[in-house]
């Protein structure tokens, strides 16, 4: 008999708690990065000088000290007001982004994304799989004969490595590993990598708010039975809450991030991050706790909240367009190139 998750309540406080925990490591530590302007040193005055003295090399100030203080002010460099730069995106208030996060979904990321093929599809079909197989009283559709099937063969080493693997999904688990890499990052001073977390908090903090809303308008049953949809009230033992899979899309949330930060000059972390991703996402279906479309729909929210993040982190806006010069200096060519974000 297959052990059942909390209730949906008890699933909420769960995802959320931590959550917090985590948005408190990472408020809390303020670290003085290693390019801040330290300041102008201070000449310390000496037995035979005072303050009116000039410094080496300085032409002597005729009225001395009375006339600097009451003469004008001496204009101020474009430099020094330029020291003080903005902080980076990542590392402003989480809450703040996290907020400011919903209002861009619905201005820009969402309908973006909706028409963007490579979200709306593998979403649309695997929903619509989860629709047909739950209307299967004798559980024939492919959605709920591949869950039985890998959950059946799944014992022994393979029983092990998918609750290894389900465990880097629980909520607690991944929001420590996450604060633990930001400190780590800003104690070694390595930004990319801080900002790479930071970016992922953020990420998973919008993927698990709309996947416990989906959860709770889908309600469907988890694999103990054929997983029916809008079971408010779920009898005999079922339980709701299985669609979308919340390890797979906060998994992918933090993969997507990664994976965006370090494709360019790294690019074995990609193929880390998103192979871990889903290998969380194999285990809920292995342990009997998700479908594959729960799965297969949860990782594609996650993954587009993750590029979302990075979108707002890079200042890109959705649907907009440009047309930049490029050159070519193996082959010495050059012409205008047009590009579109999705």
């Amino acid at each position: 008999m297959r052990n059942g998750d909390s209730s949906q309540s008890g699933r909420l406080v769960r995802n959320l708690l931590p959550a917090l925990l985590t948005v408190a490591i990472l408020l809390a530590p303020r670290f003085a990065s290693a390019s801040d302007d330290p300041g102008d040193p201070v000449r310390p005055a000496t037995e035979n000088s005072s303050v009116d003295d000039p410094a080496p090399g300085e032409a002597p100030t005729p009225g001395g000290a009375a006339e600097s203080a009451i003469g004008t002010k001496p204009a101020e460099s474009p430099a020094a007001e330029t020291t003080t730069l903005e902080k980076p995106y990542w590392r402003r208030n989480l809450f703040g982004r996290f907020f400011s996060d919903q209002k861009y979904l619905f201005t820009d990321w969402a309908k973006s994304e909706v028409r963007r093929p490579g979200f709306i599809i593998p979403v649309a079909v695997g929903t619509s799989i989860a629709f047909a197989g739950s209307r299967d009283a004798d559980a024939s559709q492919p959605d709920v004969t591949l869950e039985r099937d890998l959950h059946s063969d799944t014992h022994g080493q393979s029983l092990g490595a998918a609750h290894f693997f389900t465990t880097l999904g629980d909520a607690p688990v991944g929001m420590l590993l996450i604060g633990t890499a930001y400190l780590t990052g800003r104690w070694t001073g390595h930004d990319r990598f801080a900002g790479a977390a930071s970016l992922s908090a953020e990420a998973v903090l919008d993927t698990g708010l709309w996947v416990t809303v989906l959860k709770g308008l889908s309600a469907r049953t988890r694999p103990s039975s054929t997983g029916q949809f809008f079971q408010y009230h779920p009898t005999g033992g079922q339980q709701a809450g299985s669609f979308p899979s919340g390890h797979t899309s906060g998994a992918f949330a933090a993969a997507s991030v990664f994976a965006g930060m370090y494709r360019e000059d790294h690019r074995w972390v990609p193929w880390a991050a998103y192979g871990t991703a889903t290998l969380v996402g194999i285990s809920r279906i292995a342990l009997g706790r998700h479908f594959p479309t729960d799965v297969l729909v949860g990782a594609f929210i996650g993954d587009s909240f993750g590029r979302m993040v990075l979108a707002r982190e890079r200042g890109e806006r959705p649907g907009s367009s440009q047309i930049l010069p490029y050159y070519d200096p193996a082959t010495h060519t050059e012409g205008a190139a047009w590009r579109r974000q999705w």
